[in-house]
This record gives structure tokens, sequence and C-alpha cells, in this order.
């Protein structure tokens, strides 16, 4: 009668096991497509800002060109204020 009831058990077992062992397979097979998917959105939004530091870069450097060019201007004309005062 014992050795009936541990056999039972020990089958109860291996099924409850291998259950288990399936479900957390199949969990960790979606935590991984889930974890693929949100690296390839992540990466896609990486390009994407980094596309956009590269696009605000060159805004940047013609403003400053155009800075320089204003400065240069403002100091020709000072000078021809200023030679036009004497």
């Amino acid at each position: 009668m014992l050795r009936s009831e541990k056999e039972t058990l020990e089958s109860v077992l291996t099924l409850k096991t291998q259950e288990v062992r399936k479900t957390l397979t199949n969990e960790n097979f979606k935590v991984e497509e889930e974890l693929k998917r949100h690296y390839a959105h992540q990466k896609q939004d990486n390009s994407r800002m980094q596309q956009q530091i590269t696009a605000l870069r060159g805004e940047k450097t013609a403003l400053d060109m155009q800075l320089i060019e204003l400065e240069r201007r403002m100091a020709e004309l000072e000078l021809q204020v200023g030679a036009n005062e004497r």
C-alpha cells in the first residue's frame, strides 16, 4: 500500500514538475520576445535621436557662423559711425 502511494505521489510530482517547467519555459520565451521587441524599438529611437542631434549640431554651426558674421558687420558699422562723427 505504501509503495503504491509512493509511486502515485512520485508520478503526481513528476507531472507537476513538468507542468511548471513547461509554464516557466513559455513565460521565459514570452519575456525574451518582449525584450527583443523593446530592444528593437529602443534602437530605432536611438537612431532617430542621433539624427536629430546631428541636425541640431548643423543648425548650431550655421547659427554660430551667422553670429560671427553679424558681429563682424556690427564692428564694421561701429567703425563707420565713429569715422563719420569726426
